[in-house]
């Protein structure tokens, strides 16, 4: 399979997440308008319990990745870890709240992860932390509310009277959307063997053009990107596990031994079929594992999950529910 990184500048502000399954929806219809129906029914019926042409994983900023999600350290290893940076009594609420912050990580650079990849471990990355006086440094971790890059907004819109096709009166309604500093990136990886370079780049050209996710008709989701060969992805050299940088639905007889934070996905269709279909535009609600889920494995693969079949009255929709592994070592 070609490895592929697709880095994604943003270019106005988002209403929706570089998520997984939203991005492979977009990718489907990009197939499906740029390349032709029939290429995309081949494209879905090609998954399969062993065989998965297109991988694709949530989008990180630039350099980063989900903090992993680990068993909790006992209280015996917090005071090992007190006692040996913050040893002074009058430090111990400096400890605390390092602590704290800590244990809110949403992201890690690849320079962390690489050190703690090979003996990952809560205590290994909060030890390694302390130790280089990272603990305070948003080049290497940050947490949702100091995201270093954006920052969400509250945007006021007026109702609309659908009878007299104007604005009614008196009534707004609030949408989030998220503003992004120049320069801002987000790679997403993908894992290809079903298509040519040039139908891929149509397909990724298409969705650039198009926009990406809600009120993209009206400027929301633009972005420019650029896409290059191989991962720089630090993987263990021996691994007993993996993490997921996809959001992720376990199929029938996976086992799923291990640490993990869930979301329930809200689906909608795309495409010609969001104007309106038998069964309505929603999918039925799915709950999903969230990039940084972790979990043991003797034999690492190259993906877990599947295609979700039977989200919607319509028998050929699906949802994207695979997992894009990153192996790793657990302690």
């Amino acid at each position: 399979m070609s490895k592929l990184t697709w880095t994604i500048t943003p270019q106005s502000p988002f209403r929706t997440p570089l998520q997984s399954d939203t991005l492979f929806g977009h990718i489907c219809w990009a197939i499906r308008y740029a390349l032709g129906e029939d290429r995309l029914v081949a494209f879905l019926h090609a998954y399969g319990p062993d065989h998965a042409p297109l991988l694709v994983s949530s989008g990180c900023p630039r350099g980063f990745l989900p903090m992993p999600v680990l068993k909790s350290i006992t209280v015996e290893k917090e005071e090992t870890l007190r006692e040996k940076y913050f040893p002074k009594d009058e430090k111990r609420l400096d400890f605390y709240r390092a602590l704290k912050r800590l244990s809110k990580t949403r992201y890690i650079s690849h320079r962390l992860f690489s050190d703690v990849r090979d003996n990952l471990s809560a205590y290994e990355i909060y030890d390694f932390c302390f130790s280089k006086g990272l603990e305070n440094n948003p080049d290497i971790i940050f947490s949702d509310e100091e995201l270093p890059f954006d920052v969400s907004v509250e945007t006021w819109h007026s109702e609309k009277n659908r009878l007299t096709d104007r604005a009614a009166h008196g009534k707004l309604y609030p949408l989030e959307d998220t503003f992004f500093r120049e320069g801002t990136a987000f790679t997403v990886y993908l894992s290809n063997e079903c298509f040519t370079p040039n139908e891929l780049s149509s397909i990724l050209e298409y969705i650039a053009v198009e926009g990406y996710g809600a009120d993209k008709s009206v400027g929301r989701g633009a972005f420019s990107y650029e896409l290059t060969a191989g991962w720089d992805l630090p993987a263990a050299s021996d691994p007993n596990g993996y993490m997921t940088l996809s959001h992720y639905h376990p199929t029938t007889g996976e086992t799923v031994d291990g640490y993990y934070d869930v979301s329930t996905k809200f689906g909608k269709l795309g495409g010609h079929w969001a104007a309106g279909v038998e069964g309505g535009p929603h999918k039925k609600p799915l709950l999903m594992f969230n990039p940084g889920s972790c979990f043991k494995s003797a034999t690492p693969k190259s993906f877990y999950g599947g295609l979700i079949r039977g989200v919607h009255a319509k028998p050929e929709v699906v949802h994207y529910g695979i997992a894009l592994p990153l192996p790793v070592r657990f302690t």
